[in-house]
């Protein structure tokens, strides 16, 4: 969809401080873009607008009906000097429209009295069903928004970079997804609609009163002018409410998400009472802006029908003065009366309409936020990957001036085995983030096959990469579906094949409903080592010619890690595999291990070679090896 520009975030506290021009210059852009969705559905858009002018234009007709059944029925007659139903106070009207009307009398009338008077609820259905009509079609329209607003906004959030979502809550953005575009959307379908629908119906009847009586009609709307006065009142107050409620909704989805995430750890700390505090902090903030509000929002109808009012008793002068009939009298207050719910409505829009921008000026900024890790114009498909990857003097940083890995060449050939080792911090991670292209190197670059990275498409990258992290995340589902998910388009028998290789498939067929088992949130319905053997399965699907493994083997006991270690074996054939391990029994057998230390590569080479050349990798393996084999000699003493 095209963008006019980048739209910036706009806060509680600009809300607060904008006068009436700044927030209407504000608006028109967020505005505009939000059209935009609205567009494609058009028809349905228009159809909805005119039903909703023909429903405010109705009420003429329905107060002229109202009018000639109090005449028929009530035999209302006019007062000395005032005009009878047939004609008006404006001179064009007066001289070419006359509506006559017969007499009825009491004699075996009745069932012409009730098909008269049966006419008053009929047009109100009318006007009932062109009113549903009209709200059906905005109702329709701004369902079709929401969705697009919401699959535009997740998956530009899908399409952010990793450093974005080192920063971002996580909460926050689900409140923008889930709550800021709903708030959004109202803008552009139900306020469009009630600015053009609630005017038409003001117009209309005053329109109606002008015809029956003019000088009335000046008299009780010269008061009119004055109803802006509570909206201009409470507008300000209004504006740094909402705001400030909005902002404690996104901390409240903040604290739920993170207390739920991290479940565990509230449990294993016995601080459910504190995450309670937390979440009912920023409930009782957000209830008192919410009252603060709706209080704002609910004062306006009051005061505009008070104000009113006032005008309606300078009406019921002029009626006393002019010895006005009662039937008129009745019938100009029933259009009076029928004036003042579209005037209150109206007062609202623009207190509404502060909250919509906020909401749109969040969505379309993260929409506009431009991701770090973009493929270029001219990104090639990696095809018939071999899995040869180089580091070229390739220095990061996640924090500036603090270079995670520093001028870093590495070579990893086609079909080896390599592993990185090293100390926490030494660089190993970065390692494999530059190579998936969660971020970009500052200096430098990486290839894979002999192709910078940056020109490759990522997800053409990632398909050639299979993954299994230490910290495994499986998803809500089926334990069919986690495997699935390495390869979408496998059958059912490679799924199981995969199981099988990594010894999971027994394990499988023994839960309640076997593959088809749900289980749980993250997994949690099994252990840490059937959840390891899941996710390598998931890798083993994905059969891609590059393999990573971040401590693949952590959770696993020491008989499944050797059904494991033999699985591999099978998979990492013709594969360049680069683990990750603390362990190093785990990679002594590697084709080459990759010492790191401070961000840098200290050495590379088989075991054998590094425990006599490198320091660091001997400090390594003595630090490992030497505390087993003392605890070995312990255990024999005793």
């Amino acid at each position: 969809m095209a963008k006019d520009q980048k739209i910036s975030k706009i806060t509680k506290k600009d809300i607060a401080e904008m006068s009436a021009m700044d927030f209407l210059d504000e608006a028109k852009m967020p505005y505009r873009r939000l059209m935009g969705y609205v567009l494609p559905y058009k028809g349905r858009f228009f159809s909805g607008v005119l039903l909703g002018i023909a429903a405010g234009l109705f009420n003429f007709v329905l107060l002229f009906g109202l009018k000639f059944v109090f005449a028929m029925v009530l035999h209302d007659q006019p007062a000395p000097g005032e005009k009878p139903f047939n004609q008006f106070d404006i001179p064009f009207i007066q001289k070419h429209v006359v509506i006559p009307y017969p007499e009825i009398g009491q004699e075996g009338q009745l069932p012409l009295v009730i098909g008269i008077c049966m006419i008053i609820p009929l047009l109100i259905l009318i006007r009932g069903l062109l009113d549903f009509l009209s709200q059906y079609y905005m109702i329709w329209v701004g369902n079709r928004v929401l969705f697009q607003l919401r699959d535009d906004v997740f998956s530009s959030l899908l399409g952010q970079s990793q450093r974005f979502y080192n920063k971002a809550k996580q909460g926050d953005l689900i409140q923008v997804v889930f709550n800021q575009t709903r708030i959004a959307q109202m803008a552009g379908t139900q306020l469009t609609s009630d600015m053009i629908k609630h005017p038409i119906s003001i117009l209309s009847i005053v329109i109606f009163l002008l015809m029956q009586n003019a000088m009335y009609t000046f008299a009780a709307l010269v008061i009119f002018p004055l109803c802006l006065l509570p909206v201009l009142y409470v507008s300000k107050k209004v504006r740094a409410a909402g705001g400030k409620e909005e902002e404690e909704a996104s901390q409240i989805m903040v604290t739920m998400q993170e207390s739920f995430a991290g479940i565990r750890v509230v449990k294993a700390h016995a601080r459910e009472d504190y995450e309670r505090k937390r979440f009912n902090d920023g409930n009782e903030k957000m209830f008192k802006y919410i009252m603060r509000w709706r209080k704002a929002m609910e004062i306006v109808g009051p005061l505009v029908e008070s104000v009113a009012s006032v005008g309606m008793a300078a009406g019921l002068v002029y009626a006393w003065a002019t010895q006005m009939s009662a039937g008129q009298f009745v019938l100009l207050n029933m259009a009076l009366m029928g004036m003042y719910p579209n005037a209150k409505a109206l007062s609202r829009i623009q207190i509404q309409l502060q909250k919509c921008l906020m909401a749109t000026s969040k969505i379309f900024s993260i929409m506009d936020d431009v991701p770090e890790i973009q493929d270029s114009p001219k990104a090639i498909t990696l095809k018939d990957c071999k899995g040869n990857i180089s580091f070229e003097n390739a220095t990061f940083s996640y924090v500036k001036d603090k270079p995670a890995i520093r001028n870093v060449d590495l070579n990893f050939e086609a079909g080896k085995n390599y592993a990185l080792v090293g100390q926490s911090g030494a660089g190993k991670s970065t390692i494999m983030s530059l190579i998936m292209r969660f971020y970009d190197p500052t200096e430098g670059t990486v290839r894979v096959d002999g192709h910078d990275i940056r020109d490759i498409a990522q997800r053409s990258l990632r398909d050639n990469i299979g993954i299994v992290n230490q910290e495994v995340f499986l998803f809500h589902d089926s334990i069919y579906n986690n495997i699935l998910y390495g390869r979408l388009d496998a059958t059912r028998k490679e799924v199981e094949a995969a199981a099988r290789q990594a010894h999971a498939h027994d394990f499988i067929l023994e839960q309640a409903n076997g593959y088809e088992t749900v289980i749980g949130d993250k997994g949690c319905n099994l252990s840490g080592g059937q959840q390891q053997r899941i996710s390598i399965a998931r890798a083993i699907l994905r059969n891609a010619p590059i393999l990573l493994l971040d401590e693949a083997y952590s959770a696993l006991d020491s008989e499944a890690e050797k059904k494991i270690h033999e699985a591999m074996e099978t998979l990492a054939q013709g594969k360049t595999v680069i683990a990750i391990a603390h362990r190093l029994s785990t990679v002594l057998n590697a084709d080459e291990l990759v010492v790191m230390k401070d961000g840098q590569v200290e050495a590379m080479g088989p075991h054998s070679q590094l425990l006599e050349t490198c320091p660091e990798y001997q400090n390594l393996y003595h630090l490992q090896f030497a505390a087993h084999e003392d605890s070995m000699e312990a255990a024999a003493a005793v």
